[in-house]
């Protein structure tokens, strides 16, 4: 390591020109980069605070955005704070007296690493002449003196390339793990290359306000800021200053908002104007922008604005890795990712879009979001939010502040079907107005609708909504999202055209997502949008609401509930005395089914309503595929019938439990044993318990809670108002994450085990008794199950 370097090609103040140390990276094959180009020395100068720990593991490297230093706290002499100065320090949220933080001077840059200012020879020795043997780049700066600097022959960067500088780096300073990398704007493109890249030597990354990839419009205003540059720049001048000037202008007005703006400046006079064009004033907005551009001249190199935008334009995670979804799935670090929600550069649902992602993919993340009126500034602003959020370092579910909820905003939908649900769905919106902008800050519009049907009398719900085919509601510009009112697999299609554009999608429809969900889900996070329907598989669910508290504070120590009104509706029905088959046709009649029952009668529906309950009570996910899933439609009917003789029903139960036993061993050896078991299956009840005395039409839950003991909820499962009751609440969990039940939660590590029971009611030649070996055919006795959390059982 050298002192620091005597080359800067800052000639203006900055804190880091004195404070800053200077690393030579340790290159014995050079660094090639993404775009091919080469550095055979790199020179990083870096700020550090606190101590890094005999074990290398206290460090937290801090990525600056593109126009800042690496001088993020800290007063140096008549020089301004640092950019994070409220953040970072001693008992701060970045708190140096627990921490080693650092943070580096990006490769490219202008405050002393390695960038277009260097001497070729620096940059890249393959070119140099008389300094191949330098031993540092320091050494080699000295011995080119005279050499000209690289400017437009300096190698393309990206944010991949940057963050494996980084590793390099911070590797070299003794640093065998990153408790944290925090980066916001350009930074937070670069905490995403880590989050990618990072493996086991990162705990967690953190993304403030940038997403997976720039848009075209980002990099549309990249090009207009360096345009300006380009116009005004002349060989190796130190400043394009009136490009610089404009090029920043540019990049303010994206930095802010106009609510933000109009809050600040409103139309208020610097300078009043005269009688003449000459004189034609100056409003306080225009000095504000000409003070900041003349900042910029003096403290910015407009090489490396050039070259730091445009290695924002090529940031895109998914880029050589296959997509950004399989770039998400080699995630091993825990994310959290903070959105602005005044921010138009970088729009929160671009922030929230790699979150989504790697909830799908079972990976630890969360989402914060920052209010502000600031734009996308906020991340300097806003600073008392910030350290709110980053004080909470690890969390499973998504998370608002209280003040960071959305402002009121118009969501305007397209109803597929205009059947009794729609109806339903339409009366809610109006009825339900009010509560809905004072708890979720929304404004529903239904806007079109399409039904195939040209015959059906339509109720005056539709009245004053356009009437277009289905194919060109999927297309229509004047929606937000999508709602598939629609039964049956048959509008994958027009599902689909929706997600490819971006448009969200909402939708109750059980066949659809049984045959098609994992594409679509897949569709949709890989274009922006999502696809809800948890709330609505589990049909309707009003008591899902109810048990959201109980559920939030309690530690669930089991359930047992009752599910498919179906499925215990066909029980219901061969208990009195029909055979399976008539007793299917009688509920399918009533509506309680699919046109197709096969997801209810085999337990697969019942099964994903386990996995959201299972998901809201451990905030971590069980996937029902690997459930123990018995359905009714190998039920024993005189076992069905006989059961009532011993004070039993049947009924299909969802059973969870945490802190369960496999079986094997007693006292300190099961302890150690300890798993979760969940499963959905046909169960003997007590006819008069809570299971059993509830109406075949009604949705029943008991949970076992540490605090509360019992706790028993009740809800209609049956029905339009439920269907469209859980469809307003997947479109809410769109907008308001807080409110969402779509199970976006890493799965769980926990072993799963098929619940065990002690007794069964079976069937011994012609008779029917209580056993206590499991028999072909044999339904389990509830009040047998092993669970060990209850010693009681």
């Amino acid at each position: 390591m050298t002192d620091r370097n005597e080359y800067r090609e800052l000639w203006w103040p900055s804190p880091s020109v004195q404070l800053a140390e200077t690393l030579d990276l340790a290159l014995p094959n050079g660094f090639e980069t993404v775009h091919g180009g080469h550095f055979t020395r790199i020179q990083v100068a870096y700020e550090s605070w606190g101590k890094l720990s005999p074990d290398g593991d206290n460090a937290i490297l801090l990525v600056h955005p593109l126009a800042s230093d690496p001088h993020a706290a800290g007063i140096h002499w008549e020089q301004p704070d640092g950019w994070w100065d409220a953040l970072v320090g001693p008992g701060r949220v970045i708190d140096t007296d627990r921490y080693f933080v650092v943070c580096p001077n990006l490769i490219g840059g202008c405050y002393g690493t390695t960038g277009p200012r260097f001497p070729r020879d620096v940059a890249d020795s393959s070119d140099s002449v008389g300094v191949a043997d330098a031993a540092t780049a320091a050494d080699a700066v000295r011995a080119a003196e005279g050499a000209a600097p690289y400017l437009d022959d300096f190698p393309l960067l990206t944010t991949r390339d940057m963050m494996r500088v980084q590793r390099l780096f911070v590797g070299q300073l003794g640093i065998r793990r990153l408790h944290r990398v925090i980066g916001p704007s350009m930074g937070a493109m670069v905490a995403w290359e880590w989050a990618v890249e990072g493996g086991d030597f990162l705990e967690q990354s953190v993304a403030i306000a940038a997403p997976l990839r720039t848009t075209a419009y980002q990099i549309g205003l990249n090009w207009l800021q360096r345009r300006g540059i380009e116009l005004d720049l002349s060989g190796d001048a130190l400043a394009a200053t009136a490009g610089q000037m404009i090029a920043r202008g540019v990049g303010m007005l994206s930095y802010r908002s106009p609510v933000g703006m109009e809050e600040k400046f409103g139309r208020e006079w610097f300078q009043k104007p005269g009688s003449t064009l000459g004189k034609r004033g100056m409003y306080n907005v225009e000095s504000w922008l000409r003070h900041h551009g003349k900042r910029i001249v003096k403290r910015f190199d407009p090489y490396t604005y050039i070259l730091f935008s445009r290695a924002m334009d090529l940031h895109d995670v998914g880029e050589g890795r296959g997509g950004l979804l399989t770039a998400m799935d080699e995630v091993s670090c825990d994310v959290l990712a903070v959105g602005i929600s005044s921010d138009q550069l970088y729009t929160p649902a671009e922030v929230r879009l790699g979150v989504d992602m790697l909830g799908h993919l079972g990976k630890s993340a969360r989402y914060a979001e920052i209010r502000s009126p600031h734009g996308h500034d906020a991340f300097l602003l806003e600073t008392e939010q910030l350290t709110e959020i980053l004080g909470t370092e690890r969390a499973r579910t998504t998370q608002f502040l209280p003040a960071a909820l959305p402002d009121l905003r118009t969501v305007r939908i397209g109803i597929l079907g205009a059947g009794q649900v729609a109806t339903r769905l339409l009366r809610l919106l109006e009825t339900d107005r009010e509560r809905l902008a004072r708890e979720s800050g929304l404004r529903v519009e239904a806007t079109a609708f399409a039904e195939k049907d040209e015959t059906k009398e339509l109720p005056p719900e539709f009245d004053g909504l356009e009437r277009v085919p289905a194919e060109m509601l999927a297309s229509s510009s004047d929606i937000d999202v999508l709602v598939d009112l629609t039964r049956g697999p048959g509008s994958r299609d027009v599902v689909a055209s929706a997600l490819g554009r971006g448009v969200s999608a909402v939708t109750p429809n059980k066949a659809l997502v049984y045959a098609h969900g994992s594409e679509l889900e897949r569709m949709a996070l890989e274009r922006g949008a999502r696809l809800a329907y948890h709330n609505a598989i589990a049909a309707g669910w009003p008591l899902l609401y109810s048990v959201e508290r109980p559920l939030g504070r309690e530690r669930v120590l089991g359930m047992q509930a009752c599910l498919s009104i179906a499925s215990n509706g066909i029980l219901t029905e061969i208990e009195a005395g029909k055979s399976y088959e008539e007793a299917v046709d009688a509920v399918t009649a009533r509506g309680w089914t699919e046109p197709d029952p096969t997801l209810d009668v085999t337990g697969w529906d019942a099964a994903q309503k386990l996995a959201i309950l299972v998901a809201s009570a451990r905030h971590e996910r069980i996937q029902p595929g690997l459930l123990e899933v018995r359905g009714v439609d190998g039920v024993d009917p005189e076992l069905v019938r006989r059961a009532p003789e011993f004070g039993y029903r049947i009924r299909l139960v969802a059973l969870y439990a945490d802190d369960a036993t496999d079986g094997v061993g007693t006292g300190a050896e099961a302890d150690r044993r300890r798993a979760w078991c969940a499963g959905v299956l046909p169960v003997a009840v007590p006819k008069d318990g809570h299971l059993g005395g509830t109406a075949a039409d009604g949705h029943v839950l008991v949970i076992e809670g540490d605090r509360s003991g019992e706790l028993v909820f009740l809800g209609r499962g049956a029905g339009d108002m439920p269907v469209a009751s859980a469809v307003l609440g997947d479109l809410v969990g769109l907008c308001d994450p807080e409110k969402s039940w779509t199970g976006r939660y890493p799965y769980s590590a926990a072993a799963l085990h098929a619940p065990r029971f002690l007794r069964y009611l079976g069937r011994e030649g012609d008779d029917v008794r209580v056993v206590d070996a499991v028999s072909t055919g044999a339904i389990p006795l509830l009040d047998s199950w092993v669970f060990s959390s209850r010693r009681d059982r």
